[in-house]
């Protein structure tokens, strides 16, 4: 962090244009010991010389502030960007624009939830998330709706809650929501059924912290543990029910942990790369769990991932959550399982 605000002093006064990226990339290295104050002087410099919304830098210097517990000051600057944002936002519409739930049915998009500003829908499995924000995006321009955005993705075999800003890029309410994501006050929870030795007896709490990189070459795109490298991805765990199976041969008998999961950070792949690392890959993966992945597929067409649930704050400063219970194929699967009373 020492080096970032360095270089960055130094292209100032070498009279060096410094953009939004170059503030925003030096508010994130504050995040490896420097203070709350070092960032949010960074982002007050950002905003009087780029007084557009920014959602991602204001989330950035929201998580310094997490991390050193400066919450009351976290708070007080998210509720004071909203309320800029939204003087500044003059393409906001008069009125809340109202979803008609039936008229996305139609269309096969199911939606889970509609605040101000805010937009959730079901995402199937095997669906892109870029398709389906292009397919919304869609339907409301030809109702005369708002442009949407982008926030937050879910892998493309993961099923479930799909969170957009009900806004163009830019505007008040993706910013908004961008700055909860970056900031980490979104809440999401995910419901997953894990092969191998039990996590721990039903009810049980764990914690998973490993760094995370992403692999280049043969392996390129995969998630894997990095004792010196990487990104901190933090995960925890909390076992529901315990399973076993025994099939018609040996590689189908096993026991199974379904658990509800909360990843803290939001690092590519980080549920699949964790379980996997502790031995307990999920079942039905074909990255991180091709061992199995032949016999899962016998009773598990599908990734057994699921968000469930994610919980955040509308332009309004409401709490809002969308839920989506697990899918058909996956309580099949859950089915087709024997109950292991492994209580704590």
């Amino acid at each position: 962090w020492a080096q970032a605000l360095g270089l960055l002093a130094e292209m100032a006064h070498a009279r060096v244009e410094l953009d939004t990226i170059t503030y925003s990339a030096a508010i994130s290295a504050c995040e490896h010991g420097a203070s709350w104050q070092n960032s949010l002087s960074l982002f007050s410099n950002l905003s009087v010389k780029f007084p557009e919304p920014s959602g991602p830098s204001l989330g950035s210097v929201i998580n310094v502030c997490r991390i050193f517990s400066a919450w009351v000051m976290a708070c007080a600057l998210l509720q004071q960007e909203l309320y800029r944002w939204r003087s500044l936002d003059r393409c906001q519409a008069s009125a809340p624009y109202e979803v008609s739930h039936d008229d996305f049915l139609e269309d096969g998009i199911s939606i889970l939830l509609h605040h101000q500003g805010v937009l959730a829908v079901l995402k199937a499995a095997d669906a892109l998330t870029e398709n389906i924000i292009e397919q919304v995006h869609g339907k409301l321009a030809n109702a005369g709706g708002p442009d949407v955005t982008c926030v937050s993705r879910l892998d493309l075999p993961t099923s479930g809650v799909l969170v957009m800003a009900l806004g163009g890029w830019g505007s008040t309410a993706a910013s908004y929501l961008l700055a909860q994501f970056a900031g980490r006050l979104v809440l999401k929870t995910y419901h997953c059924l894990c092969s191998g030795n039990e996590l721990g007896s039903i009810g049980s709490k764990s914690v998973r912290i490993a760094r995370l990189s992403i692999a280049r070459g043969e392996d390129s795109g995969r998630a894997r543990i990095s004792l010196d490298a990487g990104k901190e991805a933090c995960t925890l765990l909390l076992v529901k029910a315990c399973y076993n199976m025994v099939g018609l041969d040996s590689v189908q008998q096993g026991n199974f942990t379904f658990a509800e999961v909360r990843p803290l950070t939001g690092r590519k792949h980080q549920i699949r790369a964790h379980l996997a690392s502790l031995g307990r890959p999920l079942v039905s993966d074909a990255v991180y769990g091709h061992q199995a992945f032949a016999a899962d597929s016998r009773w598990c067409p599908r990734l057994f991932l699921h968000c469930s649930r994610v919980t955040l704050r509308d332009i309004d400063g409401q709490l809002c959550r969308a839920e989506a219970p697990l899918t058909p194929e996956l309580m099949r699967a859950l089915a087709s399982l024997r109950t292991a009373n492994l209580r704590a």
